[in-house]
């Protein structure tokens, strides 16, 4: 899934890695809890992941050189 990519990083494969687990920890977690929910939650996440996090969680890790 492309959200997978967006919430973790475009840039490494470390940060789709860690964007897979979360949105589907979160699509665990909000099935269970607000299956009505759900779709809501995941538009809103990917609205919001793409302008302010362009780097994804990844781009928050200072890069080691």
């Amino acid at each position: 899934m492309v959200i997978w990519v967006a919430v973790g990083g475009r840039a490494t494969l470390y940060g789709a890695a860690a964007g897979a687990v979360l949105v589907n920890y979160a699509k665990t977690f909000f099935t269970g809890a607000l299956p009505e929910v759900w779709l809501y939650a995941l538009g809103a996440l990917f609205v919001l992941v793409t302008p302010l996090f362009a780097r994804g969680l990844m781009g928050l890790v200072p890069a080691s050189r």
